[in-house]
């Protein structure tokens, strides 16, 4: 069972939860910040494990297959 699958949040994420970018150019992506505002979707700041790259991206992305892998919470990983 995957560590990140306990959460009982659901489909929530929190700084420090780690996901891998689907894709040929994939790689670790560890959340940094959530916005969470009343007039726009939720997003997150993602920055990369080991580069120096950041993106913001909305937090229903993180939970879309073809977008993005959960590995982990919290500093843990599977």
């Amino acid at each position: 069972m995957s560590l990140f699958g306990r959460r009982a949040r659901g489909n929530e994420v929190a700084p420090g939860d780690i996901f891998r970018k689907a894709g040929t150019y994939g790689g670790e992506w560890i959340v940094e910040r959530v916005f969470d505002y009343p007039d726009i979707p939720r997003h997150v700041r993602l920055v990369e494990r080991q580069g120096a790259r950041a993106m913001t991206v909305a937090m229903s992305m993180l939970f879309d297959p073809e977008c993005f892998i959960p590995l982990g919470y919290g500093g843990a990983e599977e």
